[in-house]
């Protein structure tokens, strides 16, 4: 009996190599894609450096440790150690540059990690302005910890492992952990949208009313016939479904079918909804997917369907990220019917920042289980001296009080926008509000001779 479940689970395993395992080309054009996405958001903090990550802007660390809860553990940040801005740029000047040197394929044996520990720590030095997109980036960083990135194109590795024979597909706990990572936040943010809306079709067209993320595209959108919005809501959904399945099929052509899809319909988010960086994540979460026979054909190489497996590696550190990819999955399924701050709750404390650390409380649920009814939009009023009213937000509006032609635009970006509708969900925190005004007013004065 013990044999056969010996060789059960052996045929398991190598079935799986075939259906995870990740070419080691595919993983170095993920690695060039990882540091370009990580030195465009290290750049883009850094423009707003003292008034979102320093003691001069809305959130000193002291607001920090008052929060009513802080999802990532702030105090093992870099960017906690001091609150000056001159702090807070070499930190993220440290980020951009960790990040050409993953482009470069540097030593990423130990230049992924830290990398990890500069983004774990701007993203615990204000995690209210954090949404889905920084939680994706940081875990697919992380899983990229643990394979060899830098095996190809990379200053420091020519070619493939050593050995008699060219390999260049890899399973590992890593490796699933990569390709699975994408499939399980489509899956459940299906099974999160078990809403009326999304039942009936009415759920994109909820979507694109909300104004504080439809962009011009997607307003025209609106004016389509209602059917065909009903066809895009359940579109949606079976994108999200089945499209996943098929990047991990072991057919090429089907493959690419789940490619093409998944590019098509984050490039339809991108010009319908204003979502910061998550289409660009969500595409870059894709390259490991790439079938090994699109490099083969530039190499001039016959495809390889030898394969290094790791899963029966004893080294304590697989077994870990085994473990890690278990949570995962776990978490994943247990997030259907709870929600992650409910479940910390109920951990010890130690487990639950474990938790919150690795990024592993996730909880893919946008617009679920239904879009958001409650919309409108901020008004910051200032009284002038000649009794004349404005909006620090959108200065040139006459009627302070009328909804503005862009909505989208009187943010400074979706980190702001991120930070102002955290405030507007935490009425106990309005206090911060105190720090946004002084900001707009700052910013009106300078723009005024």
């Amino acid at each position: 009996m013990k044999v056969s479940l010996i060789a059960i689970s052996e045929a398991v395993r190598l079935r799986l190599d075939q259906h995870l395992a990740v070419d080691l080309r595919s993983l170095a054009a993920f690695r060039i894609g990882l540091g370009l996405i990580l030195l465009v958001d290290f750049t883009i903090r850094l423009t707003d450096v003292k008034s979102l990550y320093s003691g001069e802007g809305v959130l000193p660390l002291e607001a920090l440790k008052q929060l009513p809860h802080v999802p990532w553990v702030w105090w093992l940040s870099l960017n906690s150690v001091s609150d000056t801005v001159a702090w807070q740029s070499g930190c993220l000047g440290a980020g951009m540059f960790g990040a050409v040197l993953l482009i470069l394929g540097w030593q990423t044996r130990w230049v992924a990690p830290c990398m990890l520990l500069l983004l774990h720590s701007i993203q615990a030095r204000n995690p209210w302005i954090n949404y889905a997109a920084d939680k994706l980036l940081f875990l697919l960083l992380l899983w990229g910890c643990f394979l060899p990135l830098d095996r190809f194109w990379s200053v420091t590795h020519k070619g493939g492992w050593s050995g008699k024979r060219f390999q260049v597909l890899l399973s590992s706990w890593g490796a699933w952990g990569l390709r699975l990572q994408p499939c399980v936040m489509y899956w459940f943010s299906v099974l999160r949208k078990y809403g009326v809306t999304w039942k009936d079709g009415s759920a994109f067209k909820y979507v694109l009313e909300i104004d504080q993320f439809a962009l011009p595209f997607g307003v025209w959108l609106k004016t389509v016939p209602e059917g065909l919005l009903h066809c895009l809501t359940w579109s949606a959904l079976a994108i999200e479904l089945l499209a996943p399945c098929l990047l991990l099929a072991t057919g090429v052509i089907w493959r690419w079918i789940g490619l093409g899809v998944l590019v098509v319909f984050q490039f339809t988010l991108l010009l319908t909804l204003d979502l910061g960086i998550f289409p660009w994540v969500s595409t870059l979460a894709l390259l490991p997917h790439l079938p090994g026979s699109m490099w083969c054909r530039k190499s001039g190489r016959r495809p390889q369907r030898r394969i290094r497996s790791e899963i029966s590696n004893n080294n304590p550190l697989h077994r870990l990220v085994g473990w890690l990819l278990v949570l995962m999955l776990t978490w994943n399924v247990l997030m259907t019917w709870n929600y992650p701050d409910s479940l910390k709750a109920q951990l010890p404390k130690w487990v639950a920042h474990g938790v919150s650390l690795t990024r592993m409380d996730q909880y893919w649920g946008m617009f679920s289980p239904d879009p958001m009814t409650l919309d409108g939009w901020y008004v910051l009023l200032a009284d002038l001296s000649d009794g004349r009213q404005v909006d620090l937000l959108d200065p040139d509006r006459a009627d302070v009080w009328s909804k503005p032609e862009n909505i989208l635009g009187t943010f400074t970006g979706d980190r702001w926008k991120e930070f102002m509708m955290k405030i507007f969900d935490y009425p106990s925190q309005a206090k911060l509000w105190e720090g946004v005004i002084q900001h707009f007013k700052s910013k009106w004065m300078s723009e005024r001779p």
